[in-house]
């Protein structure tokens, strides 16, 4: 799947049922897998490769998101 955005962000494309990562050369590359009704079994898959300390810094910031985003017990 090729996506090509041309426009004002944010893009919106669905939510993420699954995330993988994965060591690729000398960068990580991360896969999430789309929820989208119209391609079940198997959503689109968006593929995205970046340096280890760009991977550090997202996440932190998903870990500090992810806390913010669970109900208060």
């Amino acid at each position: 799947m090729v996506a090509e955005f041309r426009g004002p962000s944010p893009h919106d494309l669905g939510t993420a049922e699954l995330a993988t990562v994965q060591v690729l050369e000398k960068n990580i590359e991360m896969m999430l897998h789309l929820l989208d009704d119209w391609h079940r079994p198997m959503g689109p898959v968006v593929r995205v490769q970046m340096t280890p300390d760009v991977a550090r810094a997202l996440a932190e910031r998903l870990t500090s998101a992810a806390a913010q985003a669970e109900p208060d017990e």
